[in-house]
């Protein structure tokens, strides 16, 4: 029979980490990730609202109110309203139209959640990632203001003591659901 050699490893021997490789990936990476930063950008749509209603935005931020009002607007079923109130939740769907979104029922649906809820100025946008930008904005354009120009919602003046009348509903608009895919 014949002897095996036996292999002697040195356990205590050192060696040099070569970092090249990962210099050259972070060097290409650190460009592409400061370009690509240029296009993601938050934005915020300033328009003239009234100063009342301006003034009860700011109350509103500054007193959370205790409902808050979401929409959330799914590509293959419509519309979800989704009122919050006292920890309870109460949804309100507005279902396609002939496969279409029915923003007239969407519009009179807000004008209710309006009326029923006039010191809330602000609500909640969740679009499917389905659905178009221009469905988008057409939904911000219906909850805005009200289309006819009877339709006024009070809002508390503090200069003059006493309640005004407004068209805008929902002036500022959240997008709930800004950082999914």
């Amino acid at each position: 029979m014949r002897r095996t050699k036996k292999i002697k490893v040195n356990h205590n021997s050192e060696f040099e980490l070569d970092l090249a490789p990962l210099l050259a990936v972070m060097v290409k990476l650190v460009p592409v990730l400061l370009v690509s930063s240029a296009f993601v950008q938050m934005m915020v749509i300033e328009s003239e609202l009234p100063q009342v209603v301006n003034e009860a935005i700011q109350r509103q931020e500054q007193q959370p109110t205790v409902t808050n009002v979401a929409v959330e607007v799914v590509a293959k079923e419509g519309f979800h309203i989704v009122i919050t109130e006292k920890g309870k939740d109460v949804v309100e769907t507005v279902p396609l139209k002939d496969g279409a979104f029915d923003y007239a029922t969407l519009h009179q649906k807000l004008v209710a959640v309006k009326k029923a809820h006039p010191d809330v100025f602000k609500i909640e946008l969740s679009p499917d990632g389905a659905v178009p930008y221009n469905d988008v904005v057409k939904v911000m354009d219906e909850a805005r203001q009200a289309r006819d120009t009877n339709t006024k919602f009070p809002v508390y003046d503090t200069k003059q003591g006493k309640n005004v009348e407004t068209n805008y509903m929902f002036p500022e608009i959240v997008f709930a659901n800004m950082m999914e895919g």
